[in-house]
């Protein structure tokens, strides 16, 4: 039987870290174990991928990816000369089975595919807008992102909360839609080779890991760490991630740096080592509609304690798996970070909790989820599941 073959497309991948990037790599990578020929269709970073991909995943690199700021984050857009033209042509060459685009509402590779597209697609939104400047874009040029999301046999969205700027200003069919999870590996936590020797002296650390953008809350998570030392003195903050920000926040932690908080920049390989060093995640996201970084929390047994924002109060129940708190408030953050630190029983019933939550989140599941849907959707379109049988 031929295998079916299909394209995904993301303006996100490696070296780029974040959620969709994750949720393209291990979707990809379990597709390929089932048997699926899959091809990656994205922009070039110019920077050298330094994560071991599947030997069978190719990916066809399109124009070339700059950074802007949008939705209180440094996104990516891809541009280049006639990208139409090159996405026409691997589409009539490639011949998909199936195409599935991640992020279709956003410029500017989702929304080409969904123009030139010739076979059955499927769309993923991974997030809400409601910043001033997505919503005026969608309100003003509503018409013509409607006819590209027409394009979209089917919608996938990772949390109910993404689809309330969707609702705002789009008409589609709840027959074309599904909610499913962003997914976590669940033994990626056996993976790691022990822990990071130099943090490894018993002192309590507290772990942020996440790219330094305004909406990811390290400013928050900074202003709170001096009132976490009055009760934890030697408590140690250790960040992870980077960004055009990364000065400002090291500037912001300047009396502590070096001694109770430290920036170790951009990390893949080690991040289970890092998480096997921790003693509490920490991710005060002022908005996220579903982290796959807090499911990495729980995989790796840590009691997480975040923000109340509409993707983290879907997939947390505070005092049960994690800790949430009101945006904003540097004292609660402090004061849910000592309390854990402090309270063993607590953080032992945070990570118990947070280790049986994800069971429903592994990508063997979510995977059935999603296959299940391309079923459907080409039951609807074409009187035949996607899956021969």
């Amino acid at each position: 039987m031929k295998k079916k073959k299909i394209g995904i497309v993301s303006e996100y991948f490696y070296p780029h870290l974040g959620g969709v990037t994750e949720h393209v790599y291990y979707y990809s990578r379990e597709l390929i174990r089932r048997g699926f020929e899959v091809v990656l269709l994205t922009g070039y970073e110019g920077k050298k991928i330094e994560v071991e991909l599947p030997p069978s995943l190719r990916i066809i690199p399109i124009g070339k990816t700059i950074p802007i700021y949008s939705n209180h984050s440094f996104a990516k857009v891809t541009v280049g000369w006639n990208l139409g033209g090159k996405i026409k042509k691997i589409l009539e060459e490639e011949k998909f089975d199936l195409l599935h685009i991640h992020s279709p509402m956003m410029p500017i590779l989702p929304l080409l595919f969904e123009k030139y597209t010739n076979t059955l697609t499927i769309g993923t939104i991974h997030t809400y807008f409601d910043s001033f400047g997505a919503l005026f874009f969608y309100r003003l040029f509503r018409k013509g992102v409607q006819a590209y999301l027409n394009k979209l046999d089917g919608f996938i969205a990772v949390a109910p909360c993404c689809l309330e700027s969707l609702d705002l200003f789009f008409h589609y069919s709840r027959d074309k839609l599904e909610i499913i999870p962003n997914g976590v590996d669940t033994h990626w936590s056996e993976t790691h080779s022990g822990r990071i020797d130099k943090y490894a002296d018993g002192t309590p650390n507290i772990l942020f890991l996440g790219r330094l953008d305004p909406r990811n809350g390290l400013d928050l998570l900074l202003d709170a760490f001096p009132q976490v030392l009055k009760k934890v003195p030697k408590a140690r903050l250790i960040v992870i991630g980077d960004g055009p920000l990364r000065s400002f926040y090291e500037k912001k932690a300047s009396p502590f740096l070096g001694e109770n908080v430290f920036f170790e920049g951009q990390i893949n390989d080690t991040r289970p080592e890092y998480f096997a060093t921790s003693d509490v995640f920490c991710y005060p996201a002022t908005k996220s509609a579903f982290s796959v970084t807090v499911l990495e929390a729980m995989a790796c047994g840590k009691p997480v304690v975040a923000t109340e924002n509409k993707g983290f109060c879907d997939m947390m129940q505070n005092g049960v798996n994690g800790i949430l708190v009101e945006q904003g408030r540097a004292d609660k953050l402090a004061e849910a970070l000592v309390q854990v630190l402090q309270d063993k029983n607590l953080a032992k019933k945070l990570s118990d909790n947070g280790r049986e939550m994800i069971r429903n989140y592994s990508w063997e599941t979510i995977t059935d989820r999603v296959l299940a849907f391309y079923d459907k959707i080409s039951l609807q379109k074409r009187g035949v599941p996607f899956i021969e049988r």
